[in-house]
């Protein structure tokens, strides 16, 4: 009785998009609702005869088989880590056309085979490479320090890649494989999930349109605190982590031609405990707050000559935001989907990409390579 290839993900996909529930799928089938509810769970699995029912209520290919007899177009990934991050991913990926997890790896064989459990993935794989060999795009959740290798293997093997934040450690890392994936014509992506929402789209096309008028500071805050017992690598890759989303944020706002930087860090003796970098530019400064030891409102600020944009915390995940003025009858709130975690906005963009499809660059090369200088340069962990 197969359940395969995300089977159950994909179900619940098509009960979403077509506003079913389980008892409405267990009535079309003839079956108790009791039944379907422990498919869904699975603690029952659902056979190849009962597959073919449920796509043809849903009408949709929901086995792997269906699928490719559907025809080319759908990207097979592989998922690399089995951590927060990658839970979430899987969930999202439900809500993506023309994707599916295929496999998935972590070295860690206990986590591989909850994760796999969890999301349904039948192919849990023994290796990297056992991964890379059948999938044709991978998404790397991995720890940050094996971001390069992982992503230079599947770039080598000819997979697409998708990588979350930290990319690299170094600037000649990220230079190395922009040029990789560019020499294969393949697409490789930072896992910036803001820069793919729509209120974050929104929020720099108001700033564009001159909105607030002409941008003087913009101060974004993120911190994360974190308990003594972590390690430092940790410690390290989170406070990496907030700080590239501050920096990114500056860089869409204010642009990539700014005159100096300055970082403030307060540590302990093993490690970095908060940053405010300061990015001055001809007319402008821009306020980067990161944090693993320190709490403060993680919101975002971007003053203009007219007016302000206020993005409550977590700034990162804007759900909505604010645009202020001197006469407050003048004040409007926006709002716009952000949709659970959000990933589902850059695994969408993602498989574009990968389909060819015309679409804005979200996050371009040259703004992940200055981001990868400024990292390497002046947050020195």
């Amino acid at each position: 009785m197969p359940n395969r290839d995300n089977i159950i993900i994909r179900i619940r996909a098509a009960l979403k998009q077509q506003g079913m529930t389980q008892r409405d799928l267990a009535a079309a089938l003839g079956k108790k609702e009791a039944e379907v509810s422990r498919w869904m769970s699975g603690r029952m699995g659902i056979s190849s005869q009962n597959i073919k029912k449920i796509e043809d209520v849903l009408n949709t290919p929901i086995s792997r088989e269906s699928l490719l007899k559907q025809g080319e177009g759908y990207i097979k990934i592989g998922v690399i880590g089995t951590g927060s991050i990658a839970s979430r991913f899987a969930d999202e990926v439900a809500h993506v056309q023309k994707t599916y997890i295929y496999s998935a790896y972590s070295p860690d064989e206990k986590e591989l085979e909850r994760y796999c459990d969890k999301f349904g993935i039948t192919n849990d794989c023994k290796s990297v490479e056992e991964l890379i060999e059948n999938v044709d795009a991978v998404y790397i959740a991995s720890p940050y320090l094996t971001h390069y290798q992982y992503a230079k293997m599947a770039l080598q093997a000819g997979r697409h890649v998708l990588c979350e934040t930290p990319f690299t450690q170094t600037y000649k890392e990220t230079q190395e494989l922009y040029q990789l994936a560019e020499r294969k014509g393949l697409v490789l992506v930072l896992a910036w999930k803001t820069a793919f929402c729509p209120s974050f789209v929104q929020i720099l096309d108001n700033i564009r349109q001159g909105v607030i008028g002409e941008v003087v500071e913009m101060t974004a805050t993120t911190t994360t605190l974190l308990n003594d017992g972590v390690t430092t690598t940790y410690n390290n890759e989170r406070i990496a982590e907030n700080a590239i989303y501050g920096l990114l944020a500056s860089l869409k706002v204010l642009g990539s031609e700014f005159k100096r930087v300055a970082n403030f860090v307060k540590a302990d003796e093993e490690r970095q405990l908060y940053n405010d970098i300061t990015i001055e530019y001809e007319d402008s400064i821009a306020h980067v707050k990161a944090g693993t030891g320190v709490k403060s409102e993680s919101s975002m600020v971007v003053s203009g000559t007219r007016g302000y944009i206020y993005v409550p915390a977590p700034w990162w995940m804007p759900a909505y935001f604010e645009i202020r003025f001197e006469n407050q009858n003048n004040n409007k709130k926006l709002y716009f989907p952000y949709e659970e975690s959000g990933l589902r906005y850059e695994i969408q963009y993602f498989i574009d990409r990968i389909h060819l499809k015309p679409t804005d660059e979200f996050v371009t090369k040259e703004e992940t390579l200055l981001l990868a200088r400024m990292v390497e340069k002046y947050l020195k962990i």
